[in-house]
């Protein structure tokens, strides 16, 4: 969890950056068009770059720079006329504008640019931007001399002196008038307009006036210093965003470099050292791998965790709980085959000592040197038979536990009462043989409980767990059955006052290949009742628990559960 948190977080932190990078980089373009000729500016820029604060507007360095490069000046005008903002502005102009006055702002010797911006509150200001027009200067000189509508020597050497000219055009286009302009210079009025419309885009700066009298167009034209083509412009512009794509990629390659190393150092080394015990631990070797001085490096000198690790603390976890499980089942998977030798070799030995005596005595009736009368021909055919019933019970018994253990053994229950069931199958066990010397008695404090139980396999359990009580105890020991059940469940108890068990043999009791400590006495089981009675009970979907002390004796008690309350 906290490497996906982690991970989301650094995916966030490079999405930002990129949408960060790619701010800058159409702000860079537009500050660079800005810087080009401030006239072609987009709301877009002056929004970012003209803030408003506590209803006084904040204007940036980089605009302040570009207009006093070419002598002009700036307002900011709110919604209700007044100047909340202003640079350069000439002292003529005024602090707060009328509706006229904003529609019939018209200074001269000066060009009005004009942009609407939208701020907080859905509130609107307007930026006007004023810039020096020399043509116009000199249209005014013109017009407020005495001489006007003649052009006399004075305004000729001015023109001259500030590398301007002026033209006079009548009502159908002709030059009637020209005086210091290029040769052969004629304007049509789609060009005036364009380059009214565009000055940026005219070598020559012009201003008109219409003389009404006369019918005529007075034009003065001078070099444009603001002249910057779109084309001009457009490479400024592309070789802006060149040099600032450039930054913002090097700065992600650099960013990407950073995060690599950071992260092959955060990530990369502890995954290399966790793969590392993975493949050690497919290899049998379950201890956490070592550095070359010995030391295990995600812990640190306290044995704790490491800061470089901690964010794995799960699957380090995890690995140290695989390494442990795997060692254990290593032992397990150990001591399983030293019991499962063990036990083949008393296996082993049970089946020979029958299959000696079956090959002794067929040698010996099979003999043509001994007549055997008829009473050794049935007592050798009796151990014959008792031999080979007991070869069979002990692979039945072999048969029965593998296929419980793959649960291919049917169990057919019905409800039975085991009260009265478990009293005459004691009545009989106590007759046997190994049973007589053992003091069995039952114990119930109801009269008849019922219970849902395959008859035959119930049966089986019952002698298995007795069998095993009164094979391995001493003579006069005391064996208590009792049954005692509820609404949940129905416990029967096999208490014995015998030898008891240590927790070795108690821990392996069920298992179908171990022999107890107990059983130097007595070796001619197979090992299996217990592992049968366990199988057979979990089969019932019961348990079974055992308690045992060593020379105090035994409770093995057999859980059934009711239905729907396991």
């Amino acid at each position: 969890m906290h490497f996906v948190l982690h991970f989301i977080l650094m995916l966030c932190f490079i999405l930002l950056f990129i949408l960060g990078s790619f701010f800058f980089l159409s702000y860079f373009i537009l500050e660079s068009e800005m810087k080009s000729d401030f006239a072609r500016v987009s709301e877009e820029y002056l929004d970012l770059a003209i803030t408003i604060k506590n209803g006084k507007a904040v204007i940036n360095k980089s605009i302040k720079e570009s207009i006093q490069k070419k002598g002009g000046w700036l307002q900011v005008v709110d919604s209700k006329g007044y100047v909340i903002g202003e640079y350069n502005t000439p002292k003529e102009l005024p602090k707060r504008y009328s509706f006229t006055d904003i529609l019939s702002m018209d200074l001269n010797n000066f060009r009005i640019h004009y942009w609407i911006l939208e701020k907080e509150n859905s509130s609107e200001v307007t930026i006007i931007h004023g810039e020096p027009l020399k043509s116009k200067q000199i249209l005014n000189t013109l017009l407020r001399s005495n001489s006007f509508p003649n052009i006399n020597t004075d305004f000729k050497e001015y023109l001259v002196k500030n590398d301007a000219w002026i033209q006079i055009y009548d009502a159908s286009g002709n030059v009637v008038y020209s005086y210091h302009a290029p040769p052969n210079l004629k304007f049509t009025y789609t060009e005036i307009l364009s380059m009214k419309k565009r000055p940026w885009n005219s070598k020559v700066d012009i201003s008109s006036y219409y003389f009404k009298e006369k019918d005529l167009i007075f034009l003065v034209g001078t070099y444009n210093p603001y002249y910057s083509p779109d084309h001009i412009t457009d490479s400024i512009i592309s070789a802006s965003f060149l040099k600032s794509f450039l930054i913002v990629f090097g700065t992600l390659i650099v960013f990407a470099i950073i995060i690599s190393i950071w992260y092959g150092k955060k990530f990369g080394k502890p995954l290399l050292y966790m793969m590392k015990w993975i493949n050690n631990m497919s290899k049998g070797n379950f201890m956490e791998p070592k550095d070359k001085k010995g030391r295990v490096p995600i812990l640190n000198k306290k044995g704790s965790l490491h800061k470089r690790y901690k964010i794995f603390k799960e699957v380090v976890d995890s690995l140290y709980t695989l390494s442990k499980t795997l060692q254990q089942n290593e032992e397990n998977q150990r001591r399983m085959e030293k019991t499962r030798e063990e036990w083949i070799t008393g296996l082993s030995h049970d089946l020979k000592t029958p299959l000696s005596s079956l090959y002794g005595f067929s040698a010996l009736l099979a003999s043509n040197q001994y007549q055997w009368s008829s009473e050794e021909i049935m007592e050798m055919g009796r151990i014959m038979k008792e031999k080979a019933v007991y070869m069979s019970e002990l692979i039945e018994d072999l048969n029965l536990t593998y296929r419980l253990k793959n649960n291919a053994l049917p169990i057919n229950k019905e409800k039975t009462d085991i009260v009265s069931l478990i009293k005459e199958f004691l009545s009989t066990f106590s007759t046997t043989t190994e049973a007589k010397d053992k003091e069995i008695y039952f114990e119930s404090a109801q009269d008849t409980i019922f219970l849902e139980i395959d008859l035959k396999w119930f049966m089986r359990i019952l002698d298995n767990i007795l069998t095993n009580a009164v094979k391995y105890n001493k003579p006069g020991t005391k064996i208590k059955v009792k049954v005692e059940s509820n609404h949940q469940r129905t416990i029967i108890s096999i208490e014995d006052n015998g030898i008891g068990m240590d927790e070795e043999t108690v821990k392996n009791l069920f298992n179908r290949y171990y022999r107890g400590g107990n059983t130097q006495d007595n070796d001619s089981g197979s090992g299996l009742g217990m592992a049968i009675a366990h199988q057979l009970v979990v089969a019932h979907g019961g348990e079974i628990v055992v308690e045992s002390q060593k020379h105090v004796g035994t409770i093995i008690k057999v859980v059934f559960y009711h239905k729907n309350d396991v």
